[in-house]
C-alpha cells in the first residue's frame, strides 16, 4: 500500500459516509473479523459507516463488532420500515458510531440498502461477498465508468449481472460503487487506500481528469513510465527534460490518482504538433484512458490553431493505425528536427498523423 496515497486520502474521506453490505455467508465466515477491524480503522480516522447485514438479524453481526471493539449500534427496524428506520440510522452516526441495520432481504443490492444509501447521501456503497469479483479476459476490471457498462460490453466479463447493478446503483447517484471479495484480507483498506484497488469500482464519470502535469507530479511521472523506458517503448526522459516541457504534458487522473500520462509537442513553424509520451498503467488498460487522452490532445492541438497532429511509435503501430484511425506516414513529413531527432536515435519507429480539419 502506498504511504502517500493514504495520507492524501485521509483528510477526503473524513466525514463522508460509507454502506457496507456484507453477504450472508460472509456474517458466518471468520474472515469477517478482518473487515471489521478494517471498518474499525476507517471510523478512526473520521469516516462514518453504516453496516447492512443481509437478511433479517443484525445480532451476529453486532455481536462480532463489539469482539473487535467498534463502537457500533443497531437499528432495530429492518429497512422495510422505510424512513423511520432511515432517521434511526442518521441519529447513530450522528453521534459517532457505525450503524448496523439489517436488510430484512436477499441480494447484494437490494432496494433497501440502495434507498438507505442515497438517502444518506452516501459517497460509497460497498458489498463485500465471497464470489469473488468481475473479470474480463482473466484478468480482474479494477475500475470502470457506469457509462460503460452494458449487457453488450458485459458480455465477456464474469459476473456482469453484479456488474449491471453496481452500474444502475451509480445512476441512482451513488458516485463510487466497490464490488469486494470478503474473503481477502484487509480488502477495505486495501480497496480504498491504494492505486489500483482489489476489487471492482463503478464509477460515475466525474471520476476522471484530464489536467496538466505539476511539477510535484514528475516523480511519479518517471516511477510510472520506468518500466516501458526499460522495454524501449518510450524515449527515456529526465526530471529536467520534462520540467523544462512542463507546460506540454498531461495525465489521467481517478480520484487524484495518476495513471496515464501524453504530451503534446509545437512546431509552430510547421502548423502541426507532436503527440508524444502516451501511456496508461497496465491495470488500467483496455478502458478507453489512451483514447480519451488522445482526443483530448488532438483538441488542444486544433484550439491552438494546428493543421495536423502526428506520433512516433514502434511499440503502438497497430494502436494508431487500427484503434484511432491515424495514417502512416513517411518521416519526410516530419518537422526537419525532429527528423533528425529520429533518426539519431537509431529507432525503427514509424510514424502517423491525421488531420485536424
Amino acid at each position: 500500500m502506498n504511504v502517500r496515497s493514504v495520507l492524501e486520502y485521509v483528510p477526503y474521506f473524513r466525514g463522508r459516509l460509507f454502506v457496507v453490505h456484507i453477504c450472508h455467508e460472509l456474517l458466518a465466515a471468520e474472515a469477517l473479523v478482518d473487515a471489521l477491524l478494517d471498518v474499525d480503522a476507517l471510523h478512526e480516522i473520521g469516516v462514518r459507516l453504516v453496516l447492512v447485514a443481509e437478511g433479517n438479524d443484525t445480532s451476529e453481526l453486532l455481536r462480532r463488532a463489539g469482539t473487535c471493539e467498534v463502537h457500533a449500534a443497531a437499528a432495530e427496524q429492518p429497512l422495510s420500515d422505510g424512513a423511520p428506520v432511515v432517521a434511526r440510522v442518521e441519529e447513530i452516526v450522528q453521534r459517532r458510531q457505525v450503524a448496523i441495520v439489517a436488510s430484512g432481504t436477499g441480494g447484494r443490492f437490494d432496494e433497501g440498502s440502495v434507498s438507505l444509501a442515497v438517502a444518506l447521501g452516501a459517497a460509497k456503497y460497498i458489498s463485500l461477498q465471497v464470489a469473488g469479483v468481475p473479470c474480463r479476459s482473466g484478468q480482474p476490471i479494477f475500475a470502470i465508468r457506469e457509462s460503460e457498462v452494458s449487457a453488450d460490453t458485459c458480455a465477456d466479463c464474469t459476473h456482469a449481472e453484479v456488474l449491471m447493478q453496481a452500474a444502475e446503483v451509480c445512476r441512482r447517484g451513488i458516485p463510487r460503487v466497490h464490488i469486494l471479495d470478503g474473503l481477502h484480507r484487509g480488502v477495505l483498506l486495501d480497496e480504498i487506500f491504494s492505486e489500483e484497488g482489489v476489487g471492482t469500482m463503478v464509477h460515475t464519470d466525474s471520476y476522471y481528469e484530464i489536467r496538466a502535469l505539476k511539477e510535484d507530479d514528475i516523480p511519479e511521472l518517471l516511477s510510472m513510465i520506468a518500466r516501458c523506458v526499460v522495454d524501449a517503448k518510450l524515449v527515456e526522459r529526465t526530471y529536467e527534460s520534462i520540467r523544462e516541457k512542463l507546460e506540454s504534458y498531461y495525465v489521467y487522473t481517478l480520484d487524484d490518482t495518476i495513471v496515464g500520462c501524453v504530451a503534446l509537442y509545437p512546431y509552430t513553424e510547421n502548423g502541426c504538433a507532436e503527440l508524444g509520451c502516451l501511456f496508461i498503467k497496465k491495470n488500467y488498460e483496455g478502458h478507453g484512458y489512451g483514447r480519451a487522452m488522445c482526443r483530448f490532445v488532438e483538441e488542444q492541438a486544433r484550439h491552438l490553431g494546428f493543421e495536423w497532429i502526428f506520433a512516433i511509435s514502434q511499440s503502438a503501430v497497430a494502436y494508431f493505425r487500427d484503434r484511432l484511425g491515424y495514417a502512416e506516414l513517411s518521416r519526410d513529413v516530419l518537422p526537419a528536427a525532429r527528423r533528425a531527432l529520429l533518426e539519431a536515435s537509431g529507432r525503427s519507429s514509424a510514424v502517423f498523423g491525421r488531420r485536424l480539419g
